[in-house]
């Protein structure tokens, strides 16, 4: 029998998490007036289909600018690139932790400490899955997103910088990728041409890039030479969507989640002070205070 954990309690862990960019909201009371509970559950296991097996793993540091306008407002993630022959995973090492934690954990100890069953980067990256093509998944709220797109070309230019990342001697290269221009530094000591996120297509094993600005780093931080942890990929219902479509989507929920979480989740929000007075000024739509990754799906 397949494990299902559902309460109404990381309902409020989810909102909290997407407001938690601003302090003084830390002390305010979420309530969930309305709605289908299980549709914002965030501990809910996901059956997983095996594809691989990796025969190594690189970790990696992500970081990325949460407000364009202010550089000391940044987050961070672990990320975990898994690779066999001939495909890779790119994928947070967290949500992979808390998924192996939520299948062996009961209802009543999920309830009990709740934060530790949120966080990490929701998106997948597959790289030649199916074969020829990248395979992207994600989600928005609850929803589960799938799309595929051509191999991307990256036109990179070697350049004469040097540096040493975990004692390896890397080579310098720039390229102009979808709205943004990055400088990668990458090593031909590791038998494995590939690299974070969607990077590939240099002569080795890209160890660190980042974009003009920093606005997106990747460093690479461990090695593992003999992983064998297998590669999976969730067996859910998708929406199935294109890139553009995605980020569309995306941008919709990240501008005005409450109004996501009614219309698409049927989820109604009332948000409440300390005072216990509405707070319809956290409801709002908001403007985002940085760019996506990709800059060129409009």
């Amino acid at each position: 029998m397949k494990k299902r954990v559902l309460f109404i309690a990381l309902a409020s862990a989810l909102v909290s998490t997407m407001m938690a960019q601003e302090v003084e909201h830390r002390k305010e009371v979420y309530v969930i007036k309305a709605g289908k509970a299980s549709g914002i559950s965030t501990a809910t296991p996901v059956e997983q289909k095996e594809i691989g097996k990796a025969v190594m793993e690189f970790m990696y540091d992500y970081k990325y600018l949460t407000d364009t306008t202010d550089v000391s407002r940044n987050e961070t993630d672990r990320m975990t690139l898994q690779v066999t022959y001939g495909m890779s995973k790119f994928t947070s090492f967290r949500a992979m932790q808390i998924d192996s934690l939520i299948r062996v954990s009961t209802a009543e100890q999920i309830r009990a400490n709740p934060d530790s069953y949120i966080g990490g980067e929701t998106f997948s990256i597959y790289k030649n899955y199916p074969q020829g093509r990248f395979t992207v998944i994600d989600k928005v709220s609850t929803d589960w997103f799938h799309y595929e797109e051509d191999i991307p070309v990256q036109e990179w230019i070697l350049t004469d910088d040097t540096c040493n990342i975990l004692g390896y001697e890397c080579k310098s290269a720039v390229c102009d990728f979808r709205g943004r221009r990055w400088t990668a530094f990458y090593t031909d000591s590791v038998p494995v041409a590939d690299g974070p996120w969607k990077f590939g297509g240099l002569p080795g094993f890209i160890m660190q890039v980042y974009d003009e600005g920093h606005q997106y780093e990747f460093t690479c931080v461990g090695i593992n030479s003999k992983a064998d942890r297998v590669m999976t990929i969730p067996e859910v219902p998708f929406n199935k969507t294109t890139r553009p479509k995605f980020y569309a989507t995306k941008l919709r929920f990240d501008t005005d989640p409450f109004g996501y979480m009614m219309n698409v989740n049927g989820v109604n929000v009332q948000v409440k002070g300390a005072d216990g007075q509405p707070r319809t000024d956290i409801t709002q739509p908001r403007t985002l205070q940085y760019d996506y990754i990709e800059r060129d799906w409009k």
